[in-house]
C-alpha cells in the first residue's frame, strides 16, 4: 500500500474529496495485489503513478502502466497485415474538477500506441479511450474502468462493427473485421491447448555386470589311505 494513504481518514473527508480518496484507495489496493502476485514485483501486470493532486493532496490524475501482450500497430505490408505486439502500455486518467457527475466523466487517454477499435490510434484525439458506459463518472469506479481497459488490451472486449455505439477508430475497426478476425489474430491471449504428452516407454533393464571371475581353486591334495 502507498504509505501516503495513511495520511487521510475517510471520516474526515466530505463530498468530492471522499470520492477521490475512495477511488485512490481501491486502485492502490488492486495494484498492490498485482504486485504481490507477480513473479517479478518490480514489473507487476498493473501499476500506477500519481501525476497531479488537488489542494488537499488527493490524486486527480494517474498514469496507469499495463504490462501485458497487446497490439500496438500493424505491419506495413499488403493485406492481410499482421499485428505488431507490445508489452508495456501507459495510460493517463484525468479526473476533472466536476468529477464525479454526469458531465464530469474521467478522461482515459493512452500515451503509448495502442491498436484497438475502441481507442483512437491517430489524429488530434490520439489515444482517447471510448468506454461506452452510461453515467460512468457517477456509478463506475476508476478501478473497474481500469480493469475494463485491461480487457480491451487483451482483446477480450472490443466493438468493431459499424453499429451503435460505433468504434472509436474506424480504420482499426475495419482491420479487425476484414483482416484480424478471419485470421484469428484477435485471439492472441487465449490459452493454446497443450499437445498431448505420449507416455514414454519404460527404459529396458540394464544387464548387471558379470561378477569378477572367482579365483582358481587350488588343486586338492591327494590322500593315500594305508591299510
Amino acid at each position: 500500500m502507498n504509505p501516503a494513504i495513511n495520511n487521510f481518514n475517510l471520516k474526515e473527508l466530505k463530498g468530492r474529496d471522499a470520492r477521490l480518496f475512495q477511488e485512490w484507495k481501491e486502485l492502490d489496493s488492486l495494484c498492490s495485489k498485482r504486485k504481490a502476485d507477480s513473479p517479478n514485483p518490480l514489473k507487476p501486470s498493473l501499476s500506477y503513478i500519481i501525476r497531479r493532486k488537488n489542494a488537499v493532496g488527493l490524486p486527480t490524475e494517474f498514469e496507469i502502466w499495463y504490462r501485458c501482450k497487446s497490439i500496438v500497430g500493424v505491419e506495413d505490408t499488403p493485406a492481410p497485415r499482421k499485428p505488431i505486439f507490445g508489452y508495456l502500455h501507459k495510460m493517463s486518467v484525468v479526473l476533472p474538477n466536476n468529477y464525479p457527475s454526469a458531465d464530469g466523466n474521467p478522461v482515459f487517454t493512452f500515451i503509448s500506441d495502442i491498436w484497438h477499435p475502441n481507442i483512437r490510434y491517430s489524429g488530434s484525439f490520439k489515444g482517447h479511450v471510448c468506454l461506452t458506459i452510461k453515467e460512468m463518472g457517477v456509478l463506475a469506479s476508476i478501478k473497474d474502468l481500469v480493469l475494463r481497459v485491461e480487457r480491451y488490451l487483451k482483446y477480450q472486449m472490443y466493438h468493431a462493427q459499424n453499429t451503435y455505439p460505433y468504434p472509436e477508430d474506424q480504420t482499426v475497426a475495419e482491420w479487425v473485421r476484414e483482416e484480424a478476425e478471419p485470421n484469428g489474430w484477435t485471439k492472441f491471449t487465449q490459452e493454446m491447448p497443450q499437445p498431448e504428452q505420449k507416455p514414454q516407454p519404460a527404459p529396458e533393464p540394464q544387464a548387471e555386470a558379470a561378477p569378477a571371475a572367482a579365483a582358481e581353486e587350488k588343486p586338492k591334495k591327494k590322500i593315500t589311505l594305508s591299510i
